[in-house]
């Protein structure tokens, strides 16, 4: 079989400076496989592996033409609704299973944070008191139903919250559902955690008319995408709401800047939720994986296998999901 070029089209600021080195070395693991990075591809199918800053438009002419797979690993993939025609043709592999488990587990740290801060005792305190909220008395309302919000909304059940799931694209879930959040009374949510992606029925979506309508002592939980977010009506709405609490860790404009000074009920971490110890090894784990299904299973059965992962699949209506 004629060898295959695999290009790695950028990596990301969180991957290890040994990082290209070890994908290296996976991919030559593989038979029929041959690394490459951007600037040496040469005439011949090619595999590529994108990430968030992956502009299909600027690619070397011609390589997408040669493309015969694209493989998105670990980052959010609403960037490249923009640029369909340059991908229609080429199956896209994408790897929510590789972030869903580190981004819900941020959602789960910044709500019981939120909630309850854990007292130190210096020494016994014979009173025992403790100003705790649990969190099977709130009402938590979960903005997505995909991987992310699948495994927070079964958590948090379990722990006997009240779980309402919004998500316009399902059409039944285990929980209380609503496929827009106006459907409800929003003013009942304790707590609001977003794990959508980014679309054109989305974005912007907690804006001013959404906080108008919160619960005051809102609990909101941002680790999906900053675009989501009209930041300056939530300012307004915490600078109102002195007892309602941000945790966010994606921004309009990134890095953050000085706007978000004096907002002692908000907490900002710097896009690090999807990042965790193991991930470049889930990584490279994911990567051969697609890479020895496409060498070796035919291509019904390789399209067949990855149904629920090929991006192509994610248009609903005209919208990626």
């Amino acid at each position: 079989m004629k060898s295959i070029q695999v290009i790695r089209t950028g990596v990301s600021p969180y991957q290890a400076q040994n990082f290209i080195s070890q994908e290296r070395e996976m991919v030559s693991s593989v038979p029929s496989l041959e690394y490459r990075e951007l600037d040496s591809f040469s005439k011949g199918p090619a595999i590529l592996i994108t990430n968030t800053h992956t502009k299909l438009s600027s690619l070397p002419e011609g390589l997408l033409a040669q493309t015969k797979l694209i493989i998105h690993p670990n980052s959010g993939y609403d960037h490249f609704g923009k640029e369909i025609e340059k991908w229609r043709n080429i199956p896209t592999i994408i790897g929510h299973k590789i972030r869903a488990q580190a981004v819900a587990e941020y959602s789960l740290s910044a709500l019981f944070q939120g909630l309850s801060e854990l007292p130190q005792h210096i020494q016994w305190d014979s009173k025992r008191k403790w100003n705790r909220n649990l969190i099977g008395e709130k009402n938590v309302w979960v903005f997505g139903h995909g991987h992310i919000g699948k495994i927070l909304s079964d958590t948090l059940a379990k722990l006997g919250t009240r779980v309402t799931v919004v998500d316009p694209f399902i059409k039944d879930c285990p929980h209380t559902h609503v496929n827009q959040w106006k459907e409800a009374n929003l003013n009942e949510a304790d707590v609001v955690i977003s794990t959508m992606s980014l679309n054109q029925s989305s974005e912007l979506l907690f804006n001013k008319d959404f906080f108008f309508n919160a619960n005051p002592k809102l609990l909101f939980i941002n680790g999906a995408r900053g675009q989501l977010v009209e930041e300056k009506s939530l300012r307004e709405f915490l600078l109102s709401n002195p007892e309602a609490m941000a945790f966010l860790d994606v921004f309009q404009n990134e890095p953050f800047g000085d706007e978000w000074i004096g907002f002692p009920q908000v907490w900002k971490t710097s896009h690090i939720a999807g990042v965790e110890n193991q991930l470049d090894q889930k990584i490279l784990d994911f990567e051969k994986e697609v890479l020895e299904d496409f060498i070796n299973l035919k291509e019904n059965d390789f399209h067949s296998h990855y149904e629920k992962q090929i991006l192509q699949n994610k248009w609903i209506k005209g919208i990626l999901v």
